[in-house]
């Protein structure tokens, strides 16, 4: 270091000083300049070099325009502030991981959505460049955030070439392209700092997963798999492969890893991806396995409104997976035991804080990645990110040493796996009436939702609710004429599928334009529900049979949950329309399970597997319908069941329906085949002949 060079220099000066004396200043002028010509070993002393580095914001979902996306803007700012009074120097820019503007993006590259729920929100941070990446709620096609109109999205990277010097576009907002790579050549507005070597610090590869990843396709060809999600695969692995920077960080919506609600891609949302492997987040997963896993250093995403830093993972090498999605939501996590975490936080706004530094010989210090987890409070004073005494306050701090490629097998699934195809066939009228062993629980919950909407005061909304209420009926009996072919108490097992025909039809015919947002949207969700209901004239085979009723199962569930989570967000309080809707989104959810066991009954697991998924769906249909009473705010002022008799007639319809299931499953296993799940008869019992 400089200060070492300075001490050997002076000590060398006084020593030939001490041998010439005070009687020979020549000389000792003649040996001070001879002294500036020695050279110094390598191995005697280190060069003092600056070691590049740059800090930055990475946060997602944050586009909510609400009071907790306010505090986060500032809260981000006060970070900020802290590091530059600490010396550590300043922010250079922030990460957005979609989700950008809720609920359904905009409509066009002069929404004012942009300034209520970007700019504003984001003045605090002042002029630093957010590197945005697009999600599903930006690419709206029907229902808030069904993934299904790209062309909203261009919207957003149109809004980059908005010429804001003269006050119509934006001083902040960088998209140039719904994929794009960032490194030291591109930086719009700021430099990003180069190695000693002189390559860059940091390469930002901007990835558009909503195509591949959001729950279901676009109908333009131009968003397809084929084409669409095959050229960004192509471009990723260049734009990783070329990087000559000492980071490369991969950013998108929709995570690979998650302990959040939308869970693992794969499985997104309980969803088996051999059966709907777009819903699933089969394609997404893997894209990034073929493509970026074990090449990016990072993968950085939103989606699941928590804050997760995951352990990597043998499929994935290397890379290290960050959820952000808590800038302007936040959720529970579900499962946190289901990916190891070095840390995870639910219920929470909040947002990362990074620091990339490359190598510092002196100090011995590898390169790596600095990290600090703020969650926002913005009802506290400092919110949650700053002590009375102005101090940083972060939930976690860690740095993390870079790490060498690992060399993972890497497979084709991604370009090689072709495109499901699931052909929606209208259904005819259908009439059911079936009492099966569930009717206990289902006359329970459809009187008591049927009296609670008696007192409606609002027509309009009661005659809708009521038509939702038979839609669940039917929907229920699903579940229950499926158990009852298991027992032996039904024989005509394609009560089932007629029944989630009956409840499509009976949904579709529901007008909800009238209703207050966002249910107005009901509507257009069932009405995508009906159309994809439907059913072959003659088997196709199990996956085939079943993905044509689980495919708009899942979407339904989907949409419905985007309903309600516009709710969560400080629209106008409608407890009987959003209680409904969380019990109708709820037994949606039930069938489909249901429906994913059936499809995937192997020999050798049984029978069993399918009878717990059948329990299993009532005790969440049962769990989630009584617990709406006891849910924390906002939750419980969309409670809509009454009272504990209401409660216990469903839970002793509940154990009634376990005991049958428990008791008569095996004196009946004998009479299965030509039983299960009427037109899939043929191809189950070809399974149960193996089993028996």
């Amino acid at each position: 270091m400089i200060i070492q060079r300075t001490f050997l220099l002076s000590s060398l000066t006084i020593a030939l000083l001490g041998c010439l004396g005070d009687s020979d200043q020549s000389n000792t002028d003649d040996a001070l300049d001879n002294l500036n010509d020695v050279e110094l070993a390598p191995d005697v002393i280190e060069e003092a070099v600056a070691v590049a580095a740059t800090q930055f914001i990475a946060m997602g979902d944050s586009g909510t325009g609400s009071p907790g996306h306010y505090a986060v803007g500032q809260a981000s700012r006060d970070v900020c502030d802290a590091k530059v009074a600490q010396g550590q120097g300043a922010c250079e820019f922030v990460m957005g991981f979609g989700d950008n503007i809720y609920e359904d993006g905009v409509s066009s590259v002069d929404d004012s959505q942009f300034i209520d729920k970007f700019e504003a929100p984001f003045a605090p941070i002042g002029e630093l460049p957010f590197y945005m990446a697009l999600g599903n709620h930006d690419n709206t096609g029907y229902v808030g955030g069904d993934g299904m109109g790209n062309y909203r999205g261009d919207f957003q990277v149109e809004y980059t070439y908005v010429d804001y010097e003269r006050g119509d576009g934006s001083p902040r907002w960088y998209m140039p392209n719904r994929y794009y790579a960032i490194n030291t050549e591109a930086m719009p507005t700021t430099t990003m700092p180069t190695t000693r070597d002189g390559k860059p610090l940091l390469n930002i590869v901007t990835l558009d997963s909503n195509p591949i990843a959001s729950a279901f396709a676009d109908a333009d060809a131009r968003y397809s798999w084929q084409n669409y999600g095959m050229q960004q695969l192509i471009w990723a692995q260049d734009q990783l492969l070329s990087s000559e920077a000492l980071f490369n960080v991969a950013i998108a919506h929709h995570p690979y890893l998650s302990n959040g609600s939308h869970g693992n891609a794969g499985f997104y949302d309980g969803i088996p991806g051999l059966l709907l492997p777009m819903a699933a987040g089969q394609r997404w997963k893997d894209f990034l396995e073929e493509g970026v896993c074990d090449y990016a250093d990072y993968i950085m995403t939103g989606h699941d409104h928590d804050l997760q830093l995951l352990e990597p993972t043998t499929e994935c090498g290397r890379t290290q997976q960050v959820v952000s999605g808590a800038a302007g939501k936040f959720r529970s996590l579900t499962d946190m035991q289901r990916n190891a975490a070095m840390f995870q936080r639910g219920d929470t706004y909040g947002f990362f804080w990074m620091k990339a530094s490359e190598a510092d010989p002196v100090n011995e210090i590898p390169a790596q990645m600095c990290m600090e987890v703020y969650t926002v409070e913005p009802e506290s004073e400092g919110l949650g990110v700053l002590s009375s005494e102005g101090t940083l306050t972060p939930a976690y701090t860690n740095c993390l040493a870079k790490k060498d490629p690992v060399g993972i097998a890497r497979g084709r699934d991604f370009s090689a796996t072709p495109l499901a195809v699931q052909v929606p066939i209208a259904g005819e009228n259908t009439e059911v009436s079936f009492d099966g062993i569930a009717s206990v629980f289902r006359d329970a919950l459809v009187s008591g939702l049927n009296q609670l909407n008696a007192g409606n005061p609002d027509e309009n909304s009661r005659v809708v609710i009521a038509d939702i209420i038979g839609g669940m009926d039917a929907l229920l009996m699903s579940i229950d004429a499926t158990a009852s072919t298991l027992t032996g108490s039904n024989d005509d097992s394609a009560i089932a599928i007629d029944a989630i025909q009956l409840a499509a039809e009976r949904l579709t015919d529901i007008d909800t334009s009238d209703l207050p947002a966002p249910f107005d949207q009901l509507g257009s969700a069932f009405n995508g529900f009906a159309d994809g209901v439907g059913g072959s004239e003659s088997p196709q085979g199990i996956e085939q049979d079943i993905a044509l009723l689980l495919g708009p199962l899942v979407q339904l569930t989907f949409n419905l949950n985007n309903i309600l989570d516009a709710v969560a967000d400080g629209t106008e309080s409608q407890p009987l329309l959003g209680g409904v809707t969380e019990v109708l989104s709820t037994i949606t959810f039930g069938v489909s399970q249901v429906l994913s066991e059936v499809s995937t009954l192997k020999p050798g697991n049984g029978v069993e597997a399918l009878i717990g998924s059948i329990n299993s769906a009532f005790d969440i249909i049962v769990l989630k319908v009584l617990l709406l009473e006891q849910a924390p705010s906002p939750l419980a002022e969309n409670a809509v069941l009454p009272g504990n008799l209401l409660s216990d007639v469903l839970q002793n319809a509940t154990r009634d329906i376990g005991y049958q299931l428990d008791v008569r499953v095996l004196p009946t296993i004998s009479t299965l085949a030509g039983q299960l799940f009427g037109k899939l008869t043929n191809a189950v019992s070809s399974l149960l002949d193996n089993i028996l």
